[in-house]
Parts: structure tokens; sequence; C-alpha cells
């Protein structure tokens, strides 16, 4: 049987009304490792029960209050309602220790909920230009780290984000960099793990970013480790 694994979304409006939206190769990916997915539509604790794992996708900005910090001009749009949701899942599942995986946002996210902090916009405030719309750049992993066993020292990933982690939260360590930006992460103790790019475009029969390995592997390690929790 196919492990549950519980997709966050954005917002939008769309005729006056409010609208959940997701990019269907985030759920594409899922399923082709061998996941259920299933569209996170609130805060549900039963539903976060039944669940075998969490996956924070991308999306808007994090309101900088959630970090404790004072908004800047150069933060983008945020979703305080978005960010609600998306710590108490993630409260949800890292208490019961379940498996989390988080995109871009996803990743921001959860290095907020371990009380890190977030660049608000990189170039601005740290001087790093070019991780914006699609930019394919190199990227390093540590060898002993997940991303590192997964797909060797260095390779191409894209890039579509102008913040970043600042303080890392706590329990978690940075595996994967482009310089001063980190990457990726992993949590030390908690089956948790954070990337900056975007895997989804980079696998599948509709995959966008062509330069790269093909990052099935990503995705098939947290499907297996979601059905390896569900059999405990």
């Amino acid at each position: 049987m196919r492990p549950l694994i519980l997709l966050t979304t954005g917002f939008g409006i769309v005729r006056g009304m409010k609208q959940r939206q997701l990019f269907q190769d985030y759920a594409d990916a899922v399923y082709e490792a061998g996941g259920q997915p299933v569209l996170a539509l609130g805060m549900d604790d039963e539903l976060a029960e039944r669940a075998d794992g969490l996956f924070l996708t991308g999306g808007v900005d994090i309101e900088p209050c959630r970090y404790g910090m004072e908004r800047k001009e150069w933060c983008g749009e945020a979703d305080l309602d978005r960010d609600e949701e998306e710590l108490r899942l993630f409260s949800l599942f890292a208490g019961k220790r379940k498996p989390v995986l988080g995109v871009c946002r996803g990743l921001q996210l959860i290095n907020t909920a371990l009380g890190g902090t977030l660049w608000q916009d990189q170039e601005t405030e740290c001087q790093v230009p070019g991780h914006r719309d699609g930019t394919v750049h190199c990227v390093q992993f540590e060898e002993d780290g997940l991303f590192g066993r997964l797909f060797g020292r260095e390779i191409l990933i894209n890039s579509y984000h102008h913040q970043s982690v600042r303080t890392l939260g706590d329990g978690l360590r940075i595996t994967a960099r482009a310089g001063k930006i980190a990457e990726g992460f992993e949590h030390e103790s908690l089956p948790v793990w954070g990337v900056q790019w975007h895997p989804e475009r980079m696998t599948g029969k509709m995959r966008v970013t062509k330069e790269g390995p093909d990052m099935k592997p990503l995705f098939s390690h947290f499907v297996k480790a979601c059905r390896e929790g569900s059999q405990k």
C-alpha cells in the first residue's frame, strides 16, 4: 500500500473566491516515487495522525514576524494563514517523528519552526544575486549527508528563490551549500529534510530543468521513510 503523504498548498483568489493551489509536479513526484499524495486542507489533527509524511511545498515568503524580525521593504508577498497552517502541521508531524520534506519555502518554514531566521532578500542583505527565475548553478554536498549519499559531491540545481537561511534552526545541520547560501539541511535526530531548490522540476515526464541529475532518488528516499514509519 502506498504511504499517505500530505502536501501543503498555496492560496489564490479566483473570481473573488479563495482557492487552494498546487503545481501538479509536486504531486507527480510523490506518486511516481510510490507515495499517495493528499492535499492538506487545514490543520486537522486526525488527518495528521493518519498521514505517513508531510511535504511542505514552495510558495510565497514567510511573514518576518514568524521569525521575530521586522518586515523590510524587500520582503515579498506573504500569507499569514498559510504560515499558521504549515507551522501547526510541522509541529504535529515532527512531534510524532514522522518524515517531513521541505522544498524552497518549505525549507524556510522548517527553519522558522525550529527557531531559525531568514534573509528577507539575499541579494540586498548578503550580496548574493542570481538565484531567481530558474537559474541553474552548482551546489556542493557534504559526503556524509543524505544529499551527498544520493548524488555525490557536486551537481547542478535550479533556483527560484530570493530568501534563504540566515540563522539555522535548532537541531538542523547544513549539508548542501552554494557559496554563502544554505541549499539543503537535515535534522540531527528527526526524519526531516529541506532543500532550497525545486527537485520536483528536475524529475518526471514533464521535467522543466534539464540540467543536473534526475531527482527521483530524493523522493524515493522520502517515500521509503514514510512507508517504513507507517509500519512501526
